[in-house]
């Protein structure tokens, strides 16, 4: 009777997932119709559509609480209560991209009449397989099907190159003509967050492989020693997860500062909460890592050393929470031409993130395994960090001189430009922390 009850709350879960997954198809393929058409009243209801994105998510996590509470699953059906809430937070997420490109089109009707020959490039085809993927990984969760799941994750390298590809040719466009920045801009941000609806489909196709399989595809992309780490260092793993929700604090800053720019301050506080409420969680997992460091560590590493390192990628997540504090002391209007400047500089600091994590396991198996191979991979992910940081600091200084020629208000020159500085610590912070585990495995 108990496995009847379960099997019934597990297909309630199961088929929430499925009406959230056709709810975020749709905003996609609608986001990318509005998008192709210019129509703004369907854009428009995509974004509308959000907040039923939102409540199917919350909806997923209040369902699977419950049934681990009073089922107790264990194995298999605790995998796939797990992977459901997961799935669901990618799909959240997804809906945000989907909102992202529908907020592109008003910016680009003004420019209908010439956008052909501003900027000739078809993104229909990167959307196409970006669709592709998010439906094949649905199809993989909904069949238990692990092949198409893993074909899932092996397509993803094919939207990559058309974000790679797509993204150089419109930097040639704007540079043949001014009068294609504008437009380019659009264009880069709507290519991004098609590249990251392929990212969030991997994910779900890696949930999907975790049901069934018990273990997650992400970790054996090198020949990484988890058992070891988990097992007798789990430091490194805590050090992982302590990046997961630096990530997770700053992903939601350019949703901030959207509602501060639309002045819709009961949205900005509750991005703001959700924020605050992630660094919380990890100034106590910060805590708990430095409880859980041995007394003698068999590493060519020092205890002071993680120290540091800890403390760098923990000041990524503080200074998000003092963008917000400074967001929150006083509201001025922002044209349309530099809140652009400000999401595109905010979205060029956060690119140093992504690397975070194939950081640490890197060199996490190089201290542990001596595999000079991950020593390399993380030494290369590293320069890249570095290399992101520097493309802040050139962007943060392009954005400050357009401050200087546009803003004659003494304070709010003041304020934009502390604001600027705040976005470009978080790129500066993460260089510093990629310093720190270069410096350990220079050793």
């Amino acid at each position: 009777m108990v496995r009847v009850a379960l099997e019934r709350d597990l297909q309630i879960l199961k088929n929430l997932l499925i009406d959230m997954a056709k709810a975020v198809n749709e905003m996609i393929s609608g986001a990318m119709l509005s998008f192709e058409k210019l129509d703004a009243n369907i854009s428009d209801r995509v974004i509308k559509y959000d907040d039923q994105v939102d409540y199917y998510e919350h909806m997923v996590a209040l369902t699977a609480l419950e049934v681990i509470a009073l089922q107790q699953p264990v194995a298999k059906d605790l995998r796939f209560i797990i992977s459901t809430v997961d799935i669901a937070r990618n799909l959240e997420r997804l809906a945000d991209q989907a909102v992202n490109i529908a907020q592109r089109v008003p910016n680009l009707i003004q420019y209908q009449d010439c956008l052909k020959n501003i900027c000739k490039i078809d993104i229909a085809q990167m959307a196409k397989e970006a669709l592709f993927m998010l439906e094949e990984a649905i199809n993989a969760f909904l069949s238990e099907d692990i092949n198409k799941a893993q074909k899932v994750i092996k397509h993803d390298d094919i939207v990559d190159q058309f974000k790679r590809d797509y993204i150089a040719m419109i930097r040639e466009f704007m540079k043949e003509d001014i009068s294609a920045v504008d437009v380019g801009i659009e264009y880069i941000i709507i290519v991004q967050n098609l590249e990251r609806v392929a990212d969030h489909a991997c994910n779900i196709a890696e949930s999907v492989i975790f049901t069934s399989l018990g273990r997650m595809p992400k970790f054996e992309k090198a020949p990484l020693v988890r058992e070891i780490l988990s097992r007798e260092l789990p430091v490194f793993d805590l050090l992982l997860r302590h990046a997961r929700l630096v990530i997770e604090c700053c992903s939601r800053l350019p949703l901030a500062l959207e509602a501060y720019y639309k002045n819709d301050k009961t949205r900005f506080e509750e991005i703001a909460k959700h924020i605050i409420d992630i660094e919380k969680e990890a100034d106590k997992l910060k805590a708990n890592i430095r409880g859980h460091l041995p007394k003698g560590m068999i590493l060519p590493v020092e205890k002071f050393e993680l120290f540091l390192y800890l403390k760098e990628q923990d000041a990524v997540a503080d200074v998000a929470e003092h963008m917000l504090n400074w967001l929150s002391f006083k509201k001025i209007t922002i044209s349309d031409k530099l809140y652009q400047k400000l999401e595109t500089l905010l979205n060029q600091s956060l690119e140093p993130l992504k690397f975070f994590e194939d950081i640490i396991d890197y060199s996490a198996d190089f201290l542990i395994s001596w595999n000079e191979e991950s020593r390399t991979k993380a030494k290369e992910l590293i320069r890249k960090v570095r290399y992101q940081e520097f493309l802040t600091e050139e962007m943060g200084n392009q954005v400050k001189r357009y401050l200087f020629d546009t803003t004659e208000a003494p304070l709010d020159l003041y304020y934009l430009l502390k604001l600027i500085d705040l976005i470009c610590e978080i790129s500066h912070h993460a260089e510093n922390a990629a310093d720190l585990i270069r410096a350990m495995i220079a050793k």
